[in-house]
C-alpha cells in the first residue's frame, strides 16, 4: 500500500497527474483513511479543476487530522475556488492559528479577504506575509493592491516598486504601479509602467486596457483607439474595451466609426447604460436623432435615475424643437450626476479598480424655493445666471416680460449674472425696473428663485412664441462715447469675427486660425478681431499675414461685454462661431453670420439657415462633420456678394 503512495507522490511531483491519482486512489484502496493520499488527491483535483471533489478529499483528511495547518490551507483553497469565501476564511485562519507564523496561510487569507473586499483586512494579513516572507514578490504586489483599494496609492506605490526590485519584470506589478501612479496625478509614470508591463507580457489584457484608457483620459485619443484594439485582438469581448474604443472615437469625432464598438458593447453587455448613452451620443453628434432618442430611452430602461441619459435626451428633443417634452427633461442639467464625464472608464489590475469620475460642479444650491411660473404675487425672485456668458445673453431675454408682469403684482425681480456681463445688462436692467446684481456678490433677501434657462419653462415657452424682438441690449451711452472713432473711417465694411470660443473637452466650435484665409482675402474690408484672448501663435500667426493690415486686433481694449457691444455697434456685421460673441451680436441686433459645426447646440434646431432667437442671424452649418472650409466659403460667397 505504501508503495503505491510513494510512487503516487513521484509522479505527482513530476506533474503526471493520471498516473498519480491512479496511485492515491489504489492507497485509499488499501487504506480508506490513508490522511496523506486524502489529501494529496485533493490537492490534484483541485489542480484538474474538480474543486467541490477536492474539498470532500481534505475536508475528510482534515477530519482525520484537525491539527495539521496545511491541511487546513488547501481545504480553504478549494472553497475559496468554490466561491464559498466565508468557509475559506474559516480554514485560513485555523491554519493561521495551529501555525502563525505560515506566511502562505497570510497570503491566501489576504486574497480571500480582497475578494469580498474587506481591503483593511486583506491589508494586514500580506502585511504579515511580507514580513515573513520580504523577499516574495507577489506579497509585495498583493499588499500594494490593498493599499491601493484603501485610497494610499503612495504606499501602494512603494509597495509595488519593492515587488519589482525582488522580480524585475513583473509584469503584472507594473500595471499596477501604473494604477497607482495615475491615481497620484502621474500620467506620464503611469503610461510608462503600463508599458514596462507589455514588454515583458505583450498579451497582458488589463496593461493594453490600462495603457488606452491613460492615454485617452490625457488627450491622445489616436494611441488610445490603438491600445483598445490591441486588447480587442486578445478578448473580443471585451465590454469596457469596446466602450473606450468608441469613446476615443467619439473624442476624435469620428463618431460614425464609434458607433459600431458601442453597438458591440451593448450586444454582449445590454444592460450597459453608459455604452447606450455614449451610442445615443454618437448618433446625436451624427444628426441621427430618433436613433439617439431611442438608446437615451434604453439607457434610461436600465437606469431610470441616469441624469445624463435625461439631459441628452432632452437636448435631443429641443433640437428637434419640442419643447413640450424637452424643457421639462433640459431641468436635469441642474443635477450635478448629469455633468460627470459619460465616458470615465475604471483601470483594471489585479482584481481592483480605480475609478476616475470627477464630477464639475453644477449650479449653487439654494435654500430659496423654486418657482415654477405661478403668480409672484408682491414676493421677490431672484433669477440666476448659470452655464456661459452666451447662455445669459440669449436668455435674459424673458426677463422683461416677467419684470412687467411683476411690476403689475407688486412683486420684485432679482437678477444676478457674471461680473463681466454687470456693465451691459446694467441700462437694460434699469429700463426694466429689476435689481441687478453680481454673481458672489450679497444679494437682497428674496422669496423664490429660478435659474435663468428655466424660465422658457416656467413661462411655456414654444418655439413659435420666442421673444425675438432685437435690440434687446444695447452698449451705454459712456461706452459708446468710449469707442466713438476708435474704428476708423467708413470708407471699408468693418466686420467683427471670433472664430474660437472659450475650448472646453470634445470642442467642436473653433476654427484654426489658418482656415479663415477666404475671409481674409476679400477686398474692402476690415477684419476686427472681437476674441479677447489670442494665443501667442495666432499673434504671430496674424502679425505675419500676408493682409495684416486690414486684421485689426483690440486686445485688451476689450475689458468687458458692454465693451465688445459699443465695437459691434459700430460695425456692419460680425461672423462668428458658436460662442458668446455670437450671442451679443444677436441680442444688439447686428447683422450675423453663425458659422456652425454640423452637431450644433440645441438651440439653433436643425434644417434651417434662420433663427428665431436672432432675426439678423445666418445660420452657416457644416454639412458634414468637420467641414470647416465649406462653411467659410459660404461666408466668403456671401459677403462677397452682399
Amino acid at each position: 500500500m505504501e508503495q503505491f503512495f510513494v510512487r503516487a507522490y513521484a509522479a505527482h511531483r513530476d506533474g503526471r497527474l493520471d498516473d498519480a491519482e491512479r496511485g492515491y486512489r489504489a492507497t485509499l484502496a488499501a487504506d480508506p483513511v490513508h490522511v496523506d493520499a486524502l489529501h494529496l488527491l485533493g490537492v490534484l483535483r483541485h489542480q484538474q479543476g474538480q474543486h467541490a471533489e477536492a474539498a470532500d478529499l481534505v475536508r475528510r483528511a482534515v477530519a482525520l487530522r484537525p491539527d495539521d495547518a496545511a491541511l487546513q490551507l488547501n481545504l480553504g483553497n478549494a472553497l475559496k475556488a468554490l466561491g464559498e469565501l466565508d468557509g475559506a476564511i474559516e480554514r485560513f485562519r485555523n491554519a493561521l492559528t495551529l501555525a502563525p507564523a505560515f506566511a502562505l496561510a497570510h497570503y491566501n487569507l489576504g486574497n480571500a479577504y480582497a475578494a469580498i473586499g474587506r481591503h483593511e483586512d486583506a491589508m494586514y494579513a500580506f502585511s504579515h506575509a511580507v514580513r515573513l516572507q520580504p523577499g516574495d514578490a507577489s506579497s509585495h504586489n498583493n499588499l500594494g493592491n490593498a493599499l491601493h483599494a484603501l485610497g494610499r496609492h503612495g504606499e501602494a506605490a512603494d509597495s509595488f516598486r519593492r515587488a519589482l526590485k525582488i522580480r524585475p519584470g513583473h509584469a503584472g506589478a507594473h500595471n499596477n504601479l501604473g494604477m497607482s501612479l495615475n491615481a497620484l496625478g502621474d500620467s506620464a509614470g503611469a503610461l510608462e509602467q503600463f508599458r514596462q508591463a507589455l514588454r515583458a507580457q505583450p498579451r497582458f489584457v488589463a496593461a493594453h486596457f490600462n495603457l488606452a484608457n491613460t492615454l485617452d483620459a490625457t488627450g491622445h485619443h489616436h494611441e488610445a483607439a490603438t491600445a483598445f484594439e490591441a486588447a480587442l485582438a486578445l478578448q473580443p469581448r471585451f465590454v469596457p474595451a469596446l466602450f473606450g474604443l468608441g469613446n476615443a472615437l467619439a473624442a476624435l469625432g469620428r463618431h460614425d466609426e464609434a458607433v459600431g464598438p458601442y453597438e458591440r458593447a451593448i450586444g454582449f453587455d445590454p444592460k450597459f447604460a453608459l455604452a447606450w448613452l455614449a451610442l445615443g451620443a454618437a448618433h446625436h453628434a451624427l444628426g441621427r436623432h430618433a436613433a439617439a432618442l431611442r438608446a437615451f430611452d434604453e439607457a434610461l430602461r436600465v437606469r431610470p435615475d441616469l441624469a445624463a441619459a435625461h439631459l441628452n435626451r432632452a437636448l435631443a428633443w429641443l433640437t428637434l424643437g419640442d419643447f413640450r417634452r424637452g424643457l421639462p427633461e433640459y431641468e436635469w442639467r441642474l443635477d450635478p450626476a448629469a455633468r460627470e464625464q459619460a465616458h470615465a472608464n475604471t483601470p483594471l489590475g489585479a482584481g481592483y479598480a480605480a475609478a476616475l469620475t470627477p464630477a464639475a460642479p453644477g449650479l449653487a444650491a439654494s435654500a430659496l424655493p423654486r418657482w415654477h411660473g405661478e403668480p409672484l404675487n408682491a414676493r421677490t425672485l431672484v433669477i440666476e445666471a448659470e452655464q456661459g456668458f452666451g447662455d445669459t445673453l440669449q436668455f435674459v431675454r424673458f426677463v422683461p416680460l416677467i419684470a412687467a408682469a411683476a411690476q403689475h403684482g407688486n412683486a420684485r425681480i432679482v437678477l444676478e449674472v457674471q461680473r463681466a456681463l454687470v456693465p451691459l445688462i446694467a441700462p437694460a436692467a434699469e429700463a426694466w425696473r429689476i435689481t441687478l446684481v453680481e454673481q458672489g456678490a450679497p444679494r437682497p433677501a428674496a422669496d423664490l428663485r429660478c435659474p435663468l434657462l428655466s424660465l422658457p419653462l416656467a413661462l411655456g415657452a414654444t418655439p413659435d412664441t420666442l421673444p425675438a424682438r432685437t435690440p434687446y441690449l444695447n452698449a451705454s451711452a459712456a461706452y459708446r462715447r468710449k469707442w466713438r472713432g476708435s474704428l476708423g473711417g467708413q470708407a471699408r465694411r468693418k466686420i467683427g469675427l471670433a472664430w474660437s470660443g472659450r475650448i472646453q473637452k470634445h470642442e467642436n466650435r473653433a476654427i484654426a486660425l489658418a482656415m479663415l484665409d477666404p475671409l481674409f482675402a476679400l477686398d474692402g474690408i476690415d477684419w476686427i478681431v472681437l476674441q479677447p484672448d489670442l494665443s501667442d501663435a495666432e499673434h504671430a500667426a496674424l502679425d505675419a499675414h500676408p493682409r495684416a493690415r486690414s486684421i485689426h486686433r483690440l486686445g485688451n481694449k476689450l475689458q468687458d461685454f458692454a465693451d465688445t457691444a459699443a465695437v459691434i455697434e459700430r460695425l456692419d456685421s460680425v461672423v462668428s462661431i458658436d460662442t458668446s460673441i455670437a450671442h451679443l451680436a444677436g441680442a444688439l441686433g447686428a447683422k450675423l453670420w453663425l458659422m456652425l459645426p454640423f452637431a450644433a447646440d440645441w438651440r439653433w434646431f436643425t434644417g434651417t439657415d434662420e433663427s428665431p432667437w436672432y432675426p439678423r442671424a445666418r445660420l452657416v452649418r457644416q454639412p458634414r462633420p468637420h467641414a470647416w472650409a465649406e462653411v467659410i466659403e459660404t461666408v466668403a460667397r456671401e459677403l462677397r456678394d452682399a
